[in-house]
């Protein structure tokens, strides 16, 4: 289902996105929602990016070798 939405905007705005709209042989309408999406796409690729990355962190990496002791450790 679609609902209409009015939004307001400067006139100079306005004629510069009929343009884009134009040049990409879409209606100014079509176009929003296009960009709209894809803002919307990205978003949650950053979101699911950045759940793996933490889900990674939190697991943790194997980097070979052995644990240090405390005295190793603290060695100078």
């Amino acid at each position: 289902m679609t609902r209409n939405v009015t939004l307001r905007m400067d006139e100079e705005l306005l004629r510069q996105l009929r343009h884009r709209a134009v040049d990409q042989h879409l209606s100014l309408s079509a176009w929003v929602i296009q960009k709209l999406e894809q803002v919307v796409e990205g978003e949650d690729s950053y979101e699911n990016s950045r759940d793996r990355a933490l889900a990674r962190l939190a697991q943790g990496y194997h980097l070979g070798g052995r644990p240090l002791g405390r005295d190793e450790v603290h060695a100078r």
